[in-house]
């Protein structure tokens, strides 16, 4: 028998409405029947039966439970089951929906231990509480939407942190809408949702049962940014954590095929976004001439697929990814910049967006790329 790897123990019941219902009530049935539900979808990866149990009023829920279990087919893992944690009962809110402790439990292939993930979930009638019922995701402690276009989403113990973010975000979006060439003075702004995980594990099994990776903030096409909680972060340190995660949201809107661009590109956007925030050129630019000079650069193909060898070169997905677009800013300016990813969005290869922006190939940019690296030495300035 295996045991488990972790247990997450996310908010207590208390912390919700004191209104626990018995075991035989109809909301306590119907929130059972929503959870077996589920569990049946999952057996089968049945992305339609688990989405018809989901609460797609709210698209970036929507759009994170879908890739949630569409992951699911891409890379299983073993031995899923969903129950209701503690034996607690279900406990009614004055809105009508209902709390109850979510249990997850799984296996990921190659590992000895199981891995178990439980949190405070909400589940809504779509109706009354005699009809159908619905999944409707982590309860959260924390709701800010006080800023227009933004909403933040965290557990009471990172209060501090989800105002913190809910006042910094729109300062963050708009800057980086600009350097992007995305103009929203005249338009609705781009609504961002920020959610504030406790810890890294509930971080990552958001985001993918299969997701093992250590990471500090995650965002996809049409998601929440996703971020983990810390204790007394100050502003000086979020700010570059949420703009890159805010630089990967803008960089979507280069176009429909953005996100089948290679990695290193996404990161490399989404880390000058995070640069405009923090003082680090120099730092980083003797960390990756230094790598050059040592001959010790990652061919960009090893650098392109998130799933694939990538994923053994990350820090040089990052900072190789980071060099290249700031050099192509500084050399050939933001605006080609733009016009490049433009390229990239609208489904280019990297060579057909390099000679129709850039006018030479990719190749010929990579060369010049690497020799200003080695040119480069701790007198010289950033620009």
């Amino acid at each position: 028998m295996r045991v488990t790897l972790f247990t997450l123990v996310i908010a207590s019941a208390s912390v919700y409405a004191d209104s626990p219902l018995p075991a035989d009530s109809i909301e306590s049935i119907r929130v059972n029947q929503v959870i077996e539900g589920m569990q049946s979808a999952i057996t089968k990866t049945d992305i339609g039966a688990y989405m018809a149990l989901i609460d797609t009023t709210d698209s970036f829920f929507a759009t994170e439970q879908r890739a949630w279990i569409s992951d699911l087919q891409k890379h299983p893992v073993n031995d899923i089951e969903l129950s209701i944690a503690w034996n607690e009962p279900v406990r009614i809110q004055d809105d009508g929906s209902a709390i109850a402790p979510l249990e997850i439990t799984w296996h990921i292939p190659g590992e000895e231990l199981n891995r178990l993930f439980a949190y405070q979930a909400r589940f809504e009638p779509i109706a009354s509480s005699q009809g159908q019922w619905i999944f409707a995701g982590r309860a959260w402690d924390i709701f800010n939407d006080e800023t227009k276009g933004v909403r933040v989403y965290a557990d009471s113990v990172h209060e501090d942190l989800a105002n913190l973010c809910a006042d910094r975000v729109e300062n963050l979006r708009d800057q980086i809408a600009v350097n992007m060439g995305f103009d929203y003075s005249n338009t609705a702004p781009k609504e961002v949702v920020v959610k504030v995980y406790p810890e890294m594990s509930s971080l990552q099994a958001s985001i993918y049962l299969s997701y093992t990776d250590g990471l500090s903030g995650w965002n996809e096409p049409g998601e929440s940014i996703k971020i983990l909680g810390r204790e007394n972060f100050p502003t000086n340190r979020l700010d570059p954590l949420l703009a890159h995660e805010i630089g990967h949201a803008v960089s979507f809107e280069f176009g429909p095929e953005i996100n089948l661009a290679p990695w290193w590109t996404l990161e490399g956007i989404a880390e000058v976004a995070a640069g405009l925030f923090r003082d680090s050129w120099d730092s980083k630019n003797k960390r990756i001439s230094n790598l050059a000079k040592e001959n010790n650069l990652r061919d960009w193909n090893l650098l392109a697929d998130f799933r694939g060898e990538a994923n053994n070169h990350a820090r040089y997905v990052y900072l190789q990814g980071w060099s290249m677009i700031d050099y192509i800013d500084r050399i050939h300016t933001v605006e080609n910049r733009n016009k490049w990813f433009t390229k990239l969005g609208a489904g280019a290869t990297l060579e057909e967006a390099t000679q129709s922006t850039l006018n030479m190939s990719f190749d010929q940019l990579d060369t010049n790329w690497q020799q200003s690296l080695l040119d480069w030495n701790d007198d010289d300035t950033s620009d």
